[in-house]
């Protein structure tokens, strides 16, 4: 200090020095973060105990010395929340489908709260335990700003269970009824297992694109293979092996010679070489 003072009063004299040339620029303080003074007070604090918690290995099997613990690290938890620390904000990207109500209930911190206490690995598994959300990631963002983002499902199919519909992935994960009224323009599978199988099916049916639309669902039949049924009540059987190449015999037979159009009530693709035409209170054809 006497230095600095010195030097400060040289420079203020009737004498002044020559000017040194440099091309040098000058160099800028750093501004130090604001969230930077409390964090190193409280990380002071937490040696400190950590320190003193040593010093009494001997008494944890006390019950006084259980309860001197919570006090002091209730005493900790709010040295650090006067020291700034403390959630100020919540800062949620990604969401569409979650509703908000939902977000807050799973990440369950209020304004306020220590946000050094945070358990982020449990917000973590909440959230993924809400039908729409496939992956979390959540940080403390020092001083005051807990950050969550999530990546959410996308809806493939409704599947029919038990008497209910609910929405499914394309990993067959099910996302639950939440939503529902918004997509009801996708297809409607069936059956145990289905939602596994689900995603080849829609990548069969996306060849044929007009006929894709008359599909109204799929039923998967005894884990082995798919009948399609069509909006107006056209049952479609697929066999087991290459249901691709059976789909596209059917799309050119419709091509070709309209065979959807006649009053039929089912096709059997299930044999290669054999077509077998149901008709409506006539018995089967081949």
């Amino acid at each position: 200090m006497r230095q600095l003072i010195s030097t400060m009063a040289f420079w203020r004299g009737k004498e002044t020095p020559p000017r040194r040339k440099t091309n040098r620029k000058a160099q800028r303080r750093r501004v130090a973060p604001r969230w930077r003074r409390p964090a190193l007070y409280a990380a002071g604090i937490l040696v400190l105990f950590g320190a003193a918690g040593g010093g009494v290995h001997w008494a944890w099997s006390s019950g006084t010395a259980a309860r001197l613990t919570d006090q002091a690290v209730a005493s900790l938890t709010e040295a650090t929340v006067r020291a700034g620390l403390s959630v100020d904000e919540i800062l949620v990207e990604g969401r569409t489908e979650t509703t908000r109500a939902q977000l807050l209930d799973a990440i369950g911190v209020r304004q306020n709260d220590p946000i050094l206490t945070v358990d982020t690995e449990a917000i973590r598994a909440r959230l993924l335990a809400l039908g729409w959300v496939a992956d979390a990631v959540v940080q403390r963002r020092l001083p005051g700003t807990l950050y969550v983002s999530i990546r959410e499902r996308t809806a493939m199919a409704i599947w029919q269970r038990n008497g209910q519909f609910v929405l499914v992935d394309p990993h067959g994960e099910v996302i639950g009824a939440q939503g529902l009224e918004r997509y009801t323009h996708l297809k409607v599978i069936i059956g145990d297992f289905a939602p596994e199988h689900a995603p080849a099916l829609l990548t069969m049916l996306t060849t044929a694109p007009d006929l894709m639309q008359r599909v109204r669902a799929g039923i998967w039949v005894a884990n082995r293979r798919w009948n399609l049924q069509l909006d107006d009540g056209i049952d479609i059987r697929l066999p087991e092996t290459d249901p691709q190449a059976a789909w596209s015999r059917l799309v050119t037979l419709d091509r070709d010679s309209k065979l959807l159009s006649r009053d039929i009530t089912a096709v059997d693709l299930r044999i290669r070489d054999r077509l077998i035409v149901q008709r409506r209170n006539r018995g089967d054809s081949t």
